[in-house]
């Protein structure tokens, strides 16, 4: 199957230090692709890098088979690879609705106005609310995006990324800060979106990577240090002397003690 978005040689270097390092990495189209590494492994470097925020030094980012190494973050969006980013970017005196809404009337490229309230159109407050209703805020639609909690206002944000019909989303730490309970339903809302999205996510949670992801990349010293699907890496030597040498008290991939 041809890869969704091939990265070859990808590197982004800060001076002297190679963040990024020469990175090759596959996503196939539907699948849940997760980046794990120790931290300064480069994983957040990368992401920016894939997202367009960061440019590359070096490499090539190819999307639906098409070279967009040179593309700004916009214009990838507009080709359907979006981000989230670890703080959710909301407008937290507008309801939650007209969040969506926006989102709506951004795809649509009509009353960018904020002195209008955007769900006064019937069809975009039809689809604002069936994104809501995805991903579990339908009964919150009335309320401000400030009287939620931090794990609903990532649920908010995925309604406002699913309103832009993207083809892959780039999900950066989205369980950060959030409570058990919290990381129990945004992981339930992940497996429930569609199967034709492709998914790559940056999670420090190794519980949720390996419920969550089809397959798991790992970086490290801004190296592909493994990849392949979830028991394999459970299983790499290599990969638990990279985690454990910063964490010898607890094996993070079983969660017993050692």
């Amino acid at each position: 199957m041809t890869p969704l978005l091939e990265l070859r040689g990808l590197t982004h270097t800060y001076g002297s230090l190679r963040a990024v390092d020469q990175v090759d990495l596959a996503v196939l189209p539907g699948e849940r692709h997760a980046l794990i590494g120790p931290n300064g492994a480069g994983k957040s470097t990368l992401f920016a890098t894939v997202a367009g925020t960061l440019p590359a030094t070096a490499g090539t980012v190819l999307f639906d088979g098409q070279d967009i190494t040179a593309q700004r973050e916009s214009e990838r969006a507009r080709r359907g690879l979006l981000r989230t980013y670890q703080h959710a970017s909301l407008f937290l005196n507008c309801s939650v609705l007209d969040n969506v809404a926006l989102a709506v009337q951004r795809v649509d490229r009509v009353a960018h106005r904020f002195d209008r309230a955007a769900r006064r159109f019937g069809r975009t407050q039809s689809r604002a609310l069936e994104h809501l209703d995805a991903v579990g805020l339908a009964g919150r639609a009335a309320d401000h995006a400030a009287a939620l909690s931090h794990g609903e206002r990532r649920q908010l944000e995925v309604a406002m990324v699913l309103a832009a019909h993207p083809t892959l989303v780039m999900f950066d730490e989205p369980t950060a800060g959030m409570s058990a309970a919290e990381t129990e339903r945004f992981a339930d809302l992940v497996e429930r979106l569609p199967d034709s999205l492709t998914l790559l996510i940056v999670e420090h949670d190794l519980d949720v990577v390996f419920r969550l992801a089809d397959r798991v990349t790992v970086l490290h010293l801004g190296k592909v240090l493994a990849s392949g699907p979830p028991e394999q890496i459970r299983a790499d030597d290599a990969v638990r002397s990279a985690y454990l040498g910063a964490a010898r008290t607890e094996d993070l991939f079983t969660g017993d003690p050692r």
